[in-house]
């Protein structure tokens, strides 16, 4: 698996240091809005690994290596896990960083709304996957483009509607955050096991 995600890394290597100043800066920028386009962007790596293999032919490459199937399709998962937690993680550093310098503090409703994308990108991967595995990048891309729109909307609109629940006090963070890390782990054990069962019926 190691292995696995040394090849990814690499492969997205030029990407990724492109990736890293555009998640800054989008952090620094005090908006929620461009956070969840960063976390969204996050959890477009593994599809970006996926078109790289389908151009080498490393399907065919791989069945002659010591790597099971579930790891060829578990690998990318991981890229997309690592990613969006990395993204998370700077978003939330960075804003803490300034709220104190500037004496504006990361507020709770800010940080949920992080948290709460980052749960978000972690089910857009979850679900666009394995069309990924079952129709190829071409033509998973527009299932992929309709997902995208629909998060980012999700994700813009997820601070005010945090906010409005915790002033209501019909819920509080700490139960919305476990619904849905709770919901984000389900689907995502659930898309594993859809994605390796597509992986094997994929002729290579």
């Amino acid at each position: 698996m190691k292995g696995l995600l040394l090849k990814d890394f690499y492969t997205l290597l030029k990407q990724l240091k492109l990736y890293l100043v555009f998640i800054i800066i989008l952090s620094v920028i005090p908006s929620m809005n461009l956070t969840s386009i960063g976390i969204v962007y996050a959890a477009m790596l593994p599809i970006t690994v996926i078109a790289f293999d389908e151009r080498s032919k490393w399907d065919q490459l791989a069945v002659m290596m010591p790597y099971t199937r579930s790891d060829l399709v578990f690998s990318k998962f991981l890229v997309g896990y690592i990613g969006v937690a990395v993204t998370c993680f700077i978003a939330l550093g960075i804003q803490t960083v300034i709220g104190a310098i500037t004496g504006q503090g990361f507020t709770t409703e800010q940080v949920l709304a992080v948290i709460l994308t980052s749960f978000a990108g972690l089910i857009l991967l979850a679900i666009n996957l394995p069309f990924m595995f079952w129709l190829g990048v071409e033509r998973g891309r527009i299932v992929f483009m309709v997902l995208i729109a629909g998060t980012i909307f999700l994700g813009m609109m997820s601070a005010d509607s945090a906010k409005q629940i915790i002033e209501q006090n019909t819920i509080t963070p700490w139960i919305l955050l476990l619904i849905s890390a709770a919901s984000a782990a389900i689907i995502n054990v659930a898309s594993v096991l859809i994605s390796y069962r597509v992986y094997q019926k994929k002729s290579v």
